[in-house]
């Protein structure tokens, strides 16, 4: 069994059955790859999902790591794995009046809300997902919130909403060492049916920027130039298409 057939089937046990879709003022696309099958650092996972999927679950889940350390990767893979569940990156949603984005959504099967960072200090959006929370609870709505900082240090000003995150769940997820991050490259290009032998996962971990999001899109420019040229990854390959 699959981890996201056993999140769909643990979450049907706890969530409440919806008698129609929520009314959301938007879509957001999720990335084909985030998905919990994709997600290298299972250690998170399993505690991760027990805490959700636990009968008496606290709603409110927060998430907190670096850039580029898995964090909305984990809020995708919930959104990919449990039908009715909305994914909103608020670096990208900012410009939308909170009072319009916010309101309505606690009939969700489950409430992702990333970069938590970009409203923190900012009046009306902390009073609407003040509000938001409190409307979730009710609806018995799991909320998953992500940021780079934990709640206690991202700036809040409103000392409600300030309380309501630090009483959440939170996870801290830990920057990735040098060898994971040589181990998650390597993970995710045989999830591809792509060859990256260690001696050039090394390379370009030696001479990449040390952000994983940034050795990803690395990951997926030596794809296509591997795909379009038909040559396999090596040392000469990288420097070929990096400008190394």
């Amino acid at each position: 069994m699959t981890i996201k057939t056993l999140v769909m089937a643990m979450m049907f046990k706890t969530l409440p059955v919806m008698d129609q879709s929520p009314q959301l003022p938007l879509q957001i696309g999720l990335q084909d790859e985030a998905t919990f099958d994709n997600f290298y650092r299972r250690a998170y996972l399993g505690s991760m999902l027990d805490s959700m999927t636990r009968p008496t679950a606290e709603p409110l889940q927060f998430i907190h790591g670096g850039v580029g350390e898995g964090k909305s990767h984990l809020l995708q893979a919930l959104c990919h794995a449990i039908p009715g569940a909305l994914y909103l990156p608020l670096g990208e949603l900012q410009s939308i009046p909170p009072s319009d984005l916010l309101q309505n959504l606690e009939s969700a099967a489950l409430l992702a809300l990333d970069d938590l960072d970009v409203i923190a200090g900012q009046p009306e959006w902390e009073e609407a997902l003040f509000h938001l929370i409190n409307r979730a609870r009710a609806a018995n709505c799991p909320l998953w919130i992500a940021a780079r900082r934990p709640a206690t240090d991202l700036g809040i000003c409103l000392p409600d909403l300030s309380s309501r995150l630090a009483g959440g769940v939170t996870w801290g997820v830990a920057s990735a060492t040098d060898a994971e991050k040589q181990s998650i490259l390597q993970f995710r290009a045989q999830r591809r049916g792509l060859s990256l032998p260690e001696p050039v996962a090394q390379y370009l971990c030696s001479r990449e920027s040390r952000s994983l999001s940034d050795l990803m899109s690395a990951l997926d420019r030596l794809d296509r130039a591997s795909l379009q040229l038909q040559r396999p990854l090596t040392v000469p390959l990288v420097r070929e298409v990096m400008g190394w």
